[in-house]
């Protein structure tokens, strides 16, 4: 038997079960597996993934979950399945099915968790919740593992699966990870991420770059009770439009962030057009953007404050002739790529506190931190892009940035802190992730299926010496 396989081989075995892959996509998309109100329980799902992989030959396979913090996970796909080679190579596939809640009143195409093929341009797409992000993720690993079993009759390589339930509401696995770095169970020499994705429809990228990010509830209390706005408006101070002062401050004229100590990340992104990021964004025409910079500098390298929630906040449900006496609003900032979120965490702080008027009541509450990622060229990034140009048929790949935050990466590094960690996946903008009619390329799926078994493949020959560990990086703090 040849050191590797053919990519001929690959290619046929990857071709021949799209089918059955495309199918369990299917299946799995009817899946209500959100953090809430979850149908089936998130067990069901996790127990139908897990056999799903020993259907392809891990017979490790299971469900199992993580315990830390007075907290457990939800149901977490986990296999551990070794190569009969000595020195072969461990490589680690995640994935998450949980996915985003969803308004079905908002959708057109389909309901969010009945899925519908639509034929278009040559190509066939996938509409309903989570079946780009992240269950074309889970399928992409089947698929490969499926291809690399059948033309080598067993395993080239080590593999270990993690397939969470949380990625979306709060991740267990991250916080464990961080605190655990260590667990044999996380460890390889090689950390494939499936939940980002191209630039468009055959147009292959690896993520180089994710924002982190930071969630905090910010409470403003001006008065002991709402009472009446003609008896009392304009000395008493009213609560929201304190607030309303408070945030007008973490911006500048220009609509830049504008709040001391949280950093900008500068890197050799692609350009983004503006005309396909407005349509895509789905911005009014005339409506002006906001910020300086380039496009991707503001996207991936920048930080961005946004109120993503309000409490207390005055409602054109049953508008009222009061002052409100608290307030509270919840406050996403996206993070640039190398900024410590607990030095994020600070500025914010200290900027409330400097700006808040004399004697307001405000309070200050965490709600969850991520760190960003600023991804190296490590030992097997030569083969990582081989593989995606062989999949793709071309001479070039993009190295992009996600505004997006996924924290597990960082946890997943600082565990493997010298190998190399792939961010690729099916989820292009047509994608449409986290909003309505949400849908994935069946011809986007079946080209990263075979890529991730081209670079599996590519690693199958036994490791004689340790891989060099240095990294290169574009990328520069501001």
């Amino acid at each position: 038997m040849t050191a590797v396989a053919s990519e001929e081989g690959l290619h046929d075995h990857v071709r021949d079960s799209a089918p059955e892959f495309w199918q369990a996509l299917i299946d799995l998309v009817k899946h209500k597996s959100t953090a809430d109100q979850p149908d089936p329980p998130l067990c069901v799902t996790a127990e139908t993934i897990a056999g799903l992989f020993r259907s392809v030959g891990l017979s490790s396979a299971g469900v199992t979950t993580i315990t830390h913090g007075g907290k457990s996970s939800a149901p977490l796909v986990y296999a551990d399945e070794r190569a009969d080679t000595d020195g072969a190579r461990t490589v680690l596939l995640y994935a998450h099915y949980d996915v985003q809640p969803a308004d079905e009143s908002t959708w057109q195409v389909t309901k969010p968790f009945v899925p519908k093929e639509v034929a278009a341009g040559g190509d066939t797409r996938l509409y309903g919740r989570g079946a780009a992000d992240d269950k074309s993720g889970v399928v992409m690993h089947l698929g490969a593992l499926k291809a690399l079993r059948e033309t080598w009759s067993r395993l080239p390589v080590n593999v270990k699966v993690v397939v969470e339930g949380e990625e979306e509401s709060g991740s267990v696995l991250d916080s464990y990870l961080a605190d655990n770095p260590g667990d044999p169970r996380f460890k390889a020499d090689l950390v494939v991420v499936a939940d980002t994705g191209n630039l468009a429809v055959g147009r292959p990228a690896l993520t180089s770059t994710l924002r982190g990010i930071l969630a905090v509830d910010v409470t403003v209390r001006t008065l002991a009770k709402e009472v009446h706005s003609g008896m009392y408006g304009g000395p008493a101070p009213d609560a929201f439009m304190v607030l309303a002062r408070l945030l007008s401050t973490m911006h500048d004229a220009n609509g830049d962030v504008a709040v001391p100590g949280l950093t900008r990340f500068e890197h050799d992104w692609p350009a983004v057009p503006e005309e396909q990021y407005r349509e895509n964004a789905g911005v009014e025409p005339g409506v002006d953007l906001v910020g300086t910079g380039t496009l991707a500098q503001r996207l991936f390298g920048r930080p961005a404050l946004n109120v993503v929630g309000l409490r207390g906040a005055p409602s054109m449900d049953r508008p009222a002739n009061v002052l409100h006496p608290e307030v509270t609003a919840r406050i996403s900032v996206r993070l640039a790529p190398n900024q410590d979120p607990d030095a994020a965490l600070r500025a914010i702080e200290e900027h409330i506190g400097a700006n808040a008027p004399g004697a307001v009541v405000r309070e200050v509450e965490p709600v969850s931190l991520g760190q960003g990622f600023a991804a190296y060229r490590g030992p097997y990034h030569a083969a990582v892009e081989t593989a995606l140009k062989t999949a793709y048929g071309t001479g070039d790949v993009a190295h992009a940035g996600q505004g997006g935050s996924i924290p597990l990466v960082s946890a997943l590094h600082a565990a493997n802190p010298g190998s190399d960690i792939v961010l690729w996946g099916c989820e292009e903008p047509l994608a449409n992730i986290h909003g309505d009619d949400e849908s994935v390329s069946r011809s986007e799926l079946e080209r990263m299926t075979l890529a991730e078994a081209l670079l599996l493949n590519a690693l199958a020959e036994p490791r004689r010496t340790a891989p060099a560990r240095g990294r290169t990086t574009t990328g520069r703090r501001t």
